[in-house]
């Protein structure tokens, strides 16, 4: 995977497969979004995080989405953020993928890597608070469908040190929960969703700027 597959669009990791056109990566880009302003709408995701990734998920199920099988959730406490590698995942269906796992676990290596993920992690963590995104490998079917494999981290930190940096060990500890889903999503089934959800899109950026 060239690291053009991997793009952090909001609180969404997203990495593509092989063979997915430019149109259905617009089209899940967008779901992903919107699935996030949603959510945000409905619920305080540093206060009731399980409920937010829930209705998360609900959201992309609501929008041409079919379920294909879960994440079941998990709680793991590390001392280096690298450890994230090796977060282990109770998937059932499709969620079982192995080529959508081993794309998860390259767009986390790419994250922890890149020259991005100091300003990426600074920027969010600090002692007690708790922060969490999304990363959502996706691969094509030979059906002409793609599996989205979300898997939503939430990470709450304790007792950093004020010279955290990414590459080093934690002086203290960070807990990672995690929750997902598997979700199938064609050209097709998102049809009836894909202009009203880019109107919005636009709206909602439209907004933001006006209220600069």
């Amino acid at each position: 995977m060239s690291t053009s597959d991997a793009l952090l669009v909001g609180g969404n990791l997203v990495s593509f497969g092989a063979g997915i056109s430019q149109d259905l990566r617009d089209d899940i880009l967008d779901c992903l979004l919107y699935a996030q302003l949603s959510a945000d709408k409905k619920h305080d995701r540093g206060q009731g995080w399980k409920r937010w990734i829930e209705q998360y998920q609900r959201v992309i199920l609501q929008k041409g989405s079919q379920l294909t099988g879960a994440i079941n959730p998990t709680s793991l406490t590390i001392k280096r953020l690298s450890d994230l590698r090796y977060l282990p995942l109770n998937p059932t269906g499709t969620a079982t993928s192995p080529q959508l796992r081993a794309l998860m676990r390259t767009s986390l290596d790419m994250l922890l890597k890149s020259g991005h993920a100091q300003t990426f992690f600074n920027t969010w963590f600090s002692s007690g608070r708790s922060e969490n995104f999304q990363v959502v490998p996706c691969e094509m079917d030979e059906q002409g469908g793609v599996t989205i494999l979300v898997c939503g981290l939430q990470m709450t930190t304790t007792a950093l040190s004020q010279n955290f940096f990414f590459w080093q060990a934690l002086a203290g500890e960070m807990t990672v929960r995690s929750n997902g889903a598997s979700f199938r999503l064609t050209a097709q089934s998102y049809e009836p969703y894909r202009k009203p959800i880019r109107d919005y899109l636009a709206d909602n950026a439209l907004r933001k700027i006006l209220e600069l």
